[in-house]
């Protein structure tokens, strides 16, 4: 799958001054030139509804609807053209000169206008970057991805992870022939995380134990798309079905996002624990250690931990956590006889900041080879690979 299959177009360019409200600009108005023409692939006057988006490190996304007007400001004159992008709303007031504005059309059926701001450096920056695979979004005017490069950009596992975080996991498709298989399997009802797990390994069928990297994204991808295929299918037999009330509605409607939620955690450590199999390293899953801690992976097992003889510098953790945010902070305290923490996850770009401040409180962020491109070249140079991991584990064991 790539990106040309769920987007009709993108543009972008760095925001100046004159582009932001209150700064250099009087008009809710960004300067339309050729570029914009080709990206709405018009040279009549468009009208229509534009969702934005902010993405910063330090805050959470934040999203406004609005309207706009694309438009020629001279339409009236015999020779010269001068057209605009009117928006409504003062969304823009909350980005600074630097930052980048990505604008994307999607395709039916949730056909739309989207305007994506990233502020300058940030680690969302880096994950867009990487979504359209260009080495900068910040040109001094607008700049329209060719649709060969956007039917060039082959998604993956990082490419579906990035849109999932920008908010836009509801265009990537089902196939049919993956429906037909889950429903076949599973009867048209989600089994528990492990099944799943399984049955996506089963497809992958033969894996390279060389390269536990490719194996465990492979796997990953795998269970993505067949747990999308099965919940488009139940999703959509309930909602022909219809609801008695709007409290059903909710309640259906908050149970599909919790469970979306939850299963790429339960996922990444259901397929951590059958890599750890494949290498016949010895573990233990939500073994105590104090308290009421269960680290997700303690090694060689709780026996060990909690046997004052056995030497501290032979046990290891590994904390499991698809997304991060905050939440890296509840490793701290699972297993207080190991000074440094593993952890590994999905997440793409974690800021500098916040990798410096794991760095400080001893965490090493394991995190496999496919992901580590959203990451600055300092960055990577501290992050380990899935098989740095496997093989540190190993010399441990040995």
């Amino acid at each position: 799958m790539n990106l040309g299959s769920l987007i009709a177009a993108a543009a972008y360019k760095e925001l100046v001054n004159v582009d932001l409200p209150q700064r250099g600009s009087n008009q809710h108005e960004i300067n339309g030139v050729q570029a914009l023409r080709e990206f709405f692939d018009t040279a009549e006057t468009v009208k229509g509804p534009i969702w934005w988006h902010f993405f910063s490190d330090d805050a959470e996304p934040l999203r406004e609807n609005g309207d706009f007007t694309f438009y020629d400001a001279r339409q009236r004159h015999p020779t010269r053209t001068e057209w605009r992008l009117y928006y409504s709303g003062d969304f823009l007031t909350a980005a600074d000169e630097g930052d980048v504005l990505v604008l994307i059309r999607t395709k039916a059926p949730s056909q739309g206008l989207h305007a994506l701001v990233f502020r300058r450096d940030s680690a969302w920056l880096r994950s867009a970057e990487r979504l359209f695979g260009v080495t900068n979004l910040n040109p001094a005017n607008f700049e329209v991805f060719s649709q060969e490069s956007l039917n060039a950009t082959d998604l993956g596992l990082v490419g579906t992870t990035i849109l999932e975080e920008l908010g836009f996991g509801d265009l990537i498709p089902a196939a049919a022939d993956d429906s037909e298989l889950v429903l076949k399997r599973f009867d048209g009802k989600f089994p528990i995380t492990r099944h799943m797990s399984e049955f996506a390994r089963e497809q992958v069928g033969t894996v390279n134990p060389a390269d536990p990297d490719a194996t465990l994204v492979a796997w990953l991808q795998r269970e993505e798309q067949l747990f999308r295929a099965l919940e488009r299918s139940v999703v959509e037999t309930k909602v022909r079905q219809g609801f008695e009330t709007v409290d059903e509605f909710i309640a259906f409607s908050l149970s599909v996002q919790n469970r979306r939620k939850s299963r790429m955690g339960y996922s990444l450590q259901n397929n951590l624990a059958a890599l750890f199999d494949q290498h016949k390293i010895r573990y233990q899953s939500q073994a105590q250690t104090e308290g009421k801690n269960k680290p997700d992976f303690l090694f060689p097992g709780s026996k060990e931990y909690h046997d004052e003889k056995f030497s501290a510098d032979l046990l290891v953790m590994l904390g499991a956590k698809s997304s991060l945010k905050e939440r890296w902070r509840q490793i701290l305290t699972e297993a207080r006889r190991i000074q440094t923490k593993h952890l590994c996850t999905l997440e793409p770009g974690i800021s500098s900041d916040q990798t410096t401040e794991m760095r400080v409180h001893s965490v090493q962020l394991v995190i496999p080879l496919a992901f580590h491109e959203t990451y600055r070249e300092a960055q990577r140079r501290e992050i380990w690979s899935v098989a740095a991991f496997v093989e540190f584990v190993k010399r441990k064991q040995a």
